[in-house]
């Protein structure tokens, strides 16, 4: 449901993109599609219990977008737990963000309006990505309005994260194509705390949260900075171009509730590939949960006709239509998955 920032997005199959390996949601280089402009950060504010389920969920949206915030961010699934560094600058017209992974290998992602720039130490290397879904204490953009036609919202009490106390709700969801979530809010920022993805049972498949969280305050401009110096490094400028798939020549089936939320297609350079390659990639959500779908024409062929892998709620599923590879990525049930992998399908030629 809520990405770990840009460090844990999904991995476009061996295009070496600004991703890591662990993988939560969201997908980076994507069309940010905005809000509406009347939607103002003050709306969080208003207690919970005065305003609607679906306005209280996009006064958290609003929050994410519309504050000055530093903290720390602990992501947790299974035994596996990482942890970073979050700065994010609000000056009221644009917002401006650093991310500093704190363990494992040394990366750093600066966000800019609409560009990203991932910075490898290891490698002196920069990738460069325009737009992106949002992630933690974010949801997808734009949260679609009929949201909660999907998930029932339910009021839990409160509970003490990162030092304060927080309003939980739980979103049950109607059916089984989705996971259900628990989110902890800060009520006098609407600031979004923490967050687990559940399954059908209601255990915790993943979970992200601060452990410490300083709202509101100046950020030093240093602090938004990169870490190192860049004189040297390599920049590579991922290339992708707005789309329709059906331009292409391709059909795809959402499941109910997900929405489109871009179309691109990519050029790409992989290491080992001879020549760039070009490959379609749509995105749709229901506001929590994002899918993407991957069209490789010319790809190496799978080794089985469809091949799965699952690590918490991200489910990868991969089949062979004609020539092209299609992958779906997503925190969604493996039934989910392979349902939309199995919708598309080579409606025309290109045109």
């Amino acid at each position: 449901m809520i990405a770990v920032r840009a460090l844990n997005e999904h991995a476009m199959p061996r295009s070496g993109r600004c991703v890591s390996a662990a993988g939560w949601r969201g997908l980076a280089a994507l069309l940010i599609l905005a809000l509406p402009a009347a939607v103002r950060a003050g709306d969080a504010t208003v207690p919970a219990d005065a305003r609607s389920d679906a306005s209280w969920l996009q006064a958290i949206q609003n929050a994410a977008r519309h504050q000055s915030f530093s903290g720390t961010i602990v992501y947790q699934r299974g035994d596996e737990v990482h942890a970073s560094r979050v700065v994010q600058s609000y000056d009221g017209t644009e917002s401006r963000e650093r991310v500093l992974t704190l363990d494992g290998q040394p990366r750093e992602f600066i966000r800019r309006g609409d560009e990203v720039q991932c910075l490898y130490p290891q490698l002196r290397r920069i990738v460069i990505e325009h737009g992106g879904v949002r992630a933690f204490p974010a949801f997808a953009e734009p949260l679609p309005a009929d949201v909660l036609t999907h998930y029932e919202l339910r009021r839990e009490g409160t509970e003490r994260v990162a030092g304060s106390m927080c309003d939980m709700v739980e979103l049950v969801p109607r059916d089984k194509l989705r996971y259900g979530y628990r989110l902890w809010v800060e009520p006098s920022s609407g600031l979004l705390f923490k967050a687990q993805t559940l399954n059908e049972q209601g255990a915790v498949l993943e979970q992200i949260a601060f452990t410490d969280v300083h709202i509101g305050e100046a950020v030093d401009p240093a602090l938004l900075k990169p870490s190192w110096s860049t004189a040297g490094w390599t920049v590579d400028r991922q290339q992708s171009q707005a789309t329709e798939l059906r331009q292409q020549g391709w059909s795809v089936t959402a499941p109910s509730g997900f929405h489109r939320l871009a179309e691109v297609m990519r050029h790409l350079v992989g290491a080992g590939d001879p020549a760039p390659r070009s490959a379609l990639q749509a995105v749709y959500s229901d506001g929590l949960a994002t899918v993407s779908v991957f069209i490789e024409p010319g790809a190496p062929r799978l080794s089985e006709p469809e091949e799965s892998q699952r690590r918490g709620p991200v489910t990868a599923f991969s089949r062979q239509v004609g020539d092209a590879r299609v992958t779906v990525v997503g925190e969604v049930p493996p039934s989910t998955a392979q349902s939309i992998a199995e919708s598309v399908v080579r409606s025309a030629p290109p045109r």
